[in-house]
């Protein structure tokens, strides 16, 4: 059995596939994507905060800014909040040697004063080695509710961006872009029919799509409204 507790294999379980900026639909947070990628690419030494509802799309913009960077040649780690709280504070003390560091859903890790130290500490390592860092949350930083005052202090002197939430024409365009990936199209009325009628969060249509495109290429099929009738019961 592998050591988990290595970062570098960290890092490859905790990414999901499809998260580069190419499957992102920017919609509109155009300026923070932009802003991400100057970042990621050490055009631009940024530290950013991002904060959004869930299923907003940061932790997927957060993984394609580690995912850019490595492809740039930096090393680059991304920590998921979520899994981190699984294990020990002791987790980030390593964590200054990556020149760039994604660090989602860092209001998971702040009930615990532990783990509010490390964060502090871990920021003035960073810092001090001129590395980048980026967070993400589900509020702003003066909303966080933030123990430690110096570490509170650290994250509201970082660049703050709230990621916007997509509206409907903007799921529409998600639609047409995942298409898109798989080879395929949609017309209008069959994204219209799709968003009338299945559940709207980012990973429900996604599966919506991946079932389209799996029968589709099965019964060699063009994507119709009666076909995804068919497909999804509906």
């Amino acid at each position: 059995m592998h050591d988990t507790s290595h970062p570098q294999l960290a890092l490859k379980l905790s990414r999901k596939p499809n998260t580069d900026f190419a499957s992102f639909y920017t919609g509109q947070n155009t300026q923070l994507v932009g802003r991400l990628h100057q970042v990621a690419n050490g055009s631009f030494p940024g530290w950013l905060y991002l904060w959004g509802a869930e299923q907003s799309g940061k932790s997927h913009l957060m993984q394609a800014a580690s995912q850019l960077a490595e492809d740039e040649g930096f090393r680059a780690f991304y920590l998921s909040g979520e899994q981190a709280r699984a294990g020990s504070p002791l987790l980030l003390e390593n964590l200054s040697s990556f020149q760039l560091l994604a660090i989602d859903d860092i209001h998971l890790l702040l009930a615990d004063p532990e783990w509010e130290e490390a964060l502090f500490h871990l920021y003035n390592k960073i810092k001090d080695l001129g590395s980048t860092l980026l967070v993400s949350a589900d509020a702003s930083p003066r909303q966080l509710g933030v123990h430690l005052p110096d570490l509170a202090s650290r994250l509201m002197a970082m660049e703050v961006y709230q990621v916007v939430a997509m509206d409907d024409q903007d799921k529409a365009g998600v639609l047409q872009l995942m298409a898109r990936q798989r080879g395929f199209t949609l017309s209008d009325e069959v994204v219209a029919f799709i968003l009338s009628r299945s559940d709207r969060q980012l990973s429900a249509l996604q599966a919506v799509i991946e079932r389209l495109d799996h029968q589709s290429l099965q019964e060699k099929r063009v994507i119709t409204i009666p076909f995804v009738k068919k497909v999804m019961s509906w």
